[in-house]
């Protein structure tokens, strides 16, 4: 029930404010403008100026970042362009010197069964040679070994 004398009262009841006025009213709007406008000066515009500047230097600053980003990807792919290449070079290279080396391997593996080849027939010939002498060796002893063999085998001497 507190509220019944403020709705008693007519001020309430009409709706109506009273405003007065005087000299310090005009005061304190003339003290609030001279405070805008000074804090307008020596604030507002100096920190507008600083939210531009920062503004103009992310925008360059983003432009510049884009264009370092493509000149990034022009030279990769330049790079992997080149990379290509010198991998197909390097690929045929491989191929010459591999051919080179199946020839040089192929041109030794010739030369050395042509030098077993010859030890091969040098070395039958001289086994059969030797086989000769001893056949006509054992040719000539065999009568001697005969009898010696005999005399060995009997347990006396044959002549």
């Amino acid at each position: 029930m507190a509220m019944q004398p403020a709705l008693n009262n007519p001020l309430f009841a009409s709706g109506a404010v009273t405003v007065d006025l005087d000299l310090t009213f005009v005061a304190h709007f003339l003290l609030f403008t001279a405070f805008v406008v000074l804090m307008k000066d020596l604030v507002l515009d100096p920190l507008l100026k600083v939210f531009d500047e920062r503004e103009r230097r992310t925008r360059g600053a983003i432009e510049g970042a884009r264009e370092m980003d493509e000149q990034a990807i022009t030279l990769k792919q330049d790079f992997e362009g080149k990379l290509e290449g010198v991998r197909r070079e390097a690929a045929v290279d491989r191929e010459k010197v591999r051919s080179k080396v199946k020839k040089a391997e192929s041109e030794l593996m010739d030369s050395a069964r042509a030098k077993v080849a010859e030890k091969l027939k040098t070395g039958t010939i001289e086994i059969a040679t030797e086989v000769e002498r001893i056949r006509k060796d054992l040719g000539e002893q065999q009568g001697q070994l005969a009898s010696e063999i005999a005399s060995r085998v009997l347990g006396r001497e044959v002549r």
